[in-house]
């Protein structure tokens, strides 16, 4: 700012949206205007004026949190994971408790019942294997389809784009850097087409359809488990839905993307990094020299132009270009089975860890209630002193940890 009135303005606009009604944050010293320009000029002339001061406050308050405030947020942060395994493990023995109380009496009849939802949640996850196998049969013939498509305008293309392939090098003097050159063009056009087929057609239609579809019929399956929770919870007072509810919203982030093919370079990205096998130096070096041959062997260099020659070059990098990109089709669809397949994988195995942490809840409960009902009296008195011991050591704990936490709000 090179004016007083434009330094009061900028102040004032950041304190309203800094320390206004909805504050961002809270405390002094921690909003600092500083000039480090002025403040040099300052130290210089060794004078302490309003900008050595506002940057010595400055550089004291960051000294301050580097000192004290980060220690205490780190102990406040350590505090908080004990205090969640604690909350756990509270949780894990007031249940424990529940079940020798008799809290949770399930008849013959309604084992059965449990037993047969055990199966019932093992069909849902065969369906969605099903499903999966299907859909990736699916997206591999429409792959197919898409594919032949564009490889059919794809040598018009790449022609009409080598028109703008240019080189600072002579056809003549310096030939294999020509070719070298025109070659990296060749290479950098047909990354971007498949670049544009893999995000444009595979990723946006075909996939993202085909997903869509899957992830419809998973959360399908998955609310209808969720569904039958809910009713035990109800029967029995027990809190297995929710321990399933928050599994099922934690695979929301699987289902948000193309799995590690959905960020970074993309769909299109990973094809053309990963399917044009001849973009190394080998692969240059071989067409240098072929098209070096098959120049020398069709014409005399003085009975043309230059831009004929260079036409003539274009031609021969065209042809050995196309020539081993159709031989590397193999590796091609390798990398298209890695990425549908990975995509899929994905989606499928994230909803059998739901579903196999459901199976393991209804086999818990059977467990329990087994247990339950083998135990003697004796037995059943001594465990639940145990747990009261050790549920008056967790709660101990945790009210020294609160009074560590209230020291160091207080320092």
């Amino acid at each position: 700012m090179r004016t007083e009135k434009g330094r009061e303005q900028v102040q004032q606009r950041i304190e309203r949206f800094v320390q206004g009604q909805n504050p961002i944050v809270a405390g002094e010293n921690r909003v600092h205007f500083i000039s480090a320009q002025a403040a040099l000029d300052a130290i210089l002339r060794g004078d302490e004026d309003e900008y050595f001061n506002a940057f010595q406050n400055f550089t004291q308050s960051i000294e301050k949190f580097l000192t004290f405030d980060s220690g205490r947020v780190k102990i406040k942060h350590s505090i908080s994971q004990i205090n969640r395994v604690l909350e756990k493990c509270l949780d894990g023995l007031y249940k424990s408790n529940g079940t020798l109380d008799g809290k949770i009496q399930i008849s013959e009849a309604e084992k059965q019942k449990i037993l047969e939802k055990i199966g019932e949640a093992s069909g849902r996850d065969v369906r969605i294997h099903l499903l999966a196998d299907q859909l990736i049969k699916l997206v591999f013939e429409q792959i197919a389809e898409s594919w032949d498509e564009w490889r059919e305008g794809l040598s018009d293309r790449i022609a009409q784009k080598s028109q703008y392939w240019n080189s600072e090098h002579s056809p003549v003097f310096s030939q294999d850097k020509l070719i070298r050159d025109y070659t990296n063009q060749f290479i950098r056009d047909l990354s971007t087409e498949i670049d544009e087929w893999g995000n444009a057609k595979l990723k946006e239609v075909i996939l993202q359809e085909n997903l869509k579809y899957l992830d419809t019929s998973i959360a399908s399956e998955l609310d209808a488990i969720q569904g039958e929770f809910n009713s035990i919870d109800q029967n029995i007072q027990t809190n297995f839905s929710k321990q399933l509810k928050i599994s099922i919203s934690g695979i929301n982030d699987d289902f948000t993307g193309m799995g590690g093919f959905g960020g970074g370079v993309g769909i299109g990205g990973a094809l053309a990094a990963g399917l044009i096998v001849f973009t190394g130096l080998g692969f240059i070096a071989v067409i240098v020299a072929s098209v070096a041959a098959a120049i020398a062997g069709s014409f005399g260099l003085v009975m043309l132009d230059f831009d004929g020659i260079k036409d003539q070059i274009k031609g021969k990098v065209f042809e050995l270009g196309f020539q081993k990109f159709d031989e590397s089709m193999d590796k091609i669809f390798e990398k298209l089975n890695e990425i549908v397949n990975s995509v899929f994988e994905n989606r499928v195995e994230s909803a059998s860890r739901v579903i196999a942490q459901a199976i393991a809840l209804y086999e818990n409960l059977l467990e329990q209630q087994e247990k339950a009902h083998n135990e003697t009296l004796e037995q059943r008195e001594a465990e639940k002193m145990w747990i009261y011991q050790k549920r008056q050591e967790l709660e101990q704990i945790q009210n020294q940890l609160e009074i560590i936490l209230n020291k160091c709000s207080i320092v």
